[in-house]
């Protein structure tokens, strides 16, 4: 029985130590399950496909195909019986294609498939470096609720201490029910924020969740995880010009409008050529039956080579109004590109403003929460003394948790300023152990 007990806490104990989680676990994850970056996997899998689809266009077609008829009697008379008409008589082919010149038409698809691997391949790169983003902030969200909701509990162990002091104060004799009251009401007032902390803790649970691509069981509410981390923020950023350069060479999404303008301007050439001429090279062997029964073989076979050429001098205008089309594309691409550099520079520029709010609120809270720890403690002081009321001291401890919970905020805010920063520019910062 001990054994069986002492197993069971062993295995208890390995669960909750699997329950914990770095963000370099949470980062690792995403990258394995998160459905954008499985989506941008199997997309970067289709590109690569395509490429073979159109290489094929360099290499050869080897087919066969034939046919075997059985004629009635009537059809092998010709004014009465003709013996020498054989009923069945058939044509087997089989030969290799390849085609010798297309215009440019095959090397263009092989090239504009090519960069599409690479379209595909930065895409992949977006989806992996936004989900990272999502993990993380969600990961500072989870470390800011749970602090969040220590803080709240604190206040509510001050104020529960308050209370249990003015009942002793009341049964002495020393101060009025007045008193008792407004202690009561105050740590009533703190409950509720309690709660909405717990509810922001378990969302942001749930959303940590939801970012990485980990489906939670039937029944259950939230995950079962528990992190490891904390909010302190990393190495400074690098000046905003200094950023900008990096953000236009580093940024996956900027490579991917590159490329995509790249191949629109192959594109117009590859359409060009449906009025340009085609030429194929083929080698056939042919095996087809004689049909007169007096004929000294009962088949005949043979090998033909040669070489064949198509021109198409007019369409009915639909190769030129494809051209225009493929031009247009082009166009656009090119305006594509434009309009992705705007938004990472005003994305960059945002991430940095960011930073400095974060950087402004966290200084002047740091600073205000040691004002409120010395004013509580200045409260306490002359309230023993006769100096102060209950009610400075309640107000004291109210002005203690909303400056710890504006403190936290600033270091929230700076903490998810730095990771957009780094998104931004192009460069993830390096997980944290």
């Amino acid at each position: 029985m001990r054994r069986l007990l002492l197993l069971a806490l062993l295995s208890a104990s390995a669960t909750a130590a699997e329950s914990i989680r770095t963000l370099a676990d949470c980062e690792a994850t995403a990258r394995q399950q998160n459905p954008e970056v499985l989506i941008a996997r199997r997309q970067l899998d289709q590109a690569r496909a395509q490429v073979t689809i159109a290489r094929a266009g360099h290499l050869p077609v080897v087919g066969a195909n034939g046919y075997l008829q059985r004629r009635e009697r009537s059809l092998r008379t010709s004014g009465g019986a003709n013996p020498d008409v054989r009923a069945e008589d058939y044509t087997l082919t089989a030969g290799v294609t390849q085609n010798l010149y297309s215009s440019g038409a095959v090397s263009g698809r092989v090239a504009i498939a090519r960069l599409g691997v690479q379209v595909a391949s930065e895409n992949l790169r977006t989806a992996e470096e936004t989900a990272l983003l999502a993990v993380r902030l969600a990961f500072q969200q989870v470390l800011a609720a749970e602090n969040a909701v220590a803080i709240r509990r604190e206040a509510i162990d001050l104020l529960q201490q308050q209370l249990d002091d003015q009942e002793g104060r009341l049964k002495a004799g020393t101060v009025s029910s007045l008193n008792v009251t407004r202690a009561r009401v105050s740590l009533a007032n703190e409950r509720p924020a309690l709660s909405d902390a717990e509810r922001d803790y378990a969302t942001a649970r749930l959303q940590l969740a939801q970012a990485m691509g980990v489906a939670l069981r039937p029944g259950q509410i939230t995950p079962d995880f528990r992190l490891r981390g904390s909010l302190e923020a990393g190495a400074a950023p690098p000046p905003l010009a200094t950023a900008l350069a990096r953000a236009k060479e580093q940024r996956s999404e900027l490579a991917a409008r590159r490329l995509e303008a790249e191949a629109a301007e192959r594109a117009p050439r590859v359409e060009r050529a449906g009025n340009l001429p085609q030429v194929n090279g083929f080698a056939n062997y042919q095996l087809f039956s004689e049909s007169s029964r007096s004929a000294p073989r009962e088949n005949f076979g043979g090998f033909l080579v040669g070489v064949s050429a198509s021109w198409t001098l007019f369409d009915g205008f639909a190769t030129p109004g494809r051209v225009r089309a493929a031009q247009a594309r082009a166009s656009a691409a090119r305006e594509a590109l434009r309009a992705q550099e705007l938004a990472v520079e005003t994305e960059v520029r945002a991430a940095y403003a960011l930073l400095e709010q974060a950087r402004a609120t966290r200084a002047s809270q740091a600073q205000n929460v040691g004002l409120a720890r010395e004013a509580l403690r200045l409260a306490m002081d002359n309230f023993g003394a006769g100096l102060a009321t209950q009610l400075d001291i309640l107000q004291a401890q109210v002005d203690l948790t909303r400056a710890r919970v504006n403190e936290l905020s600033g270091r929230t805010l700076q903490a998810a300023a730095l990771a957009r920063i780094a998104r931004a520019i192009g460069t993830p910062t390096r997980p944290q152990p």
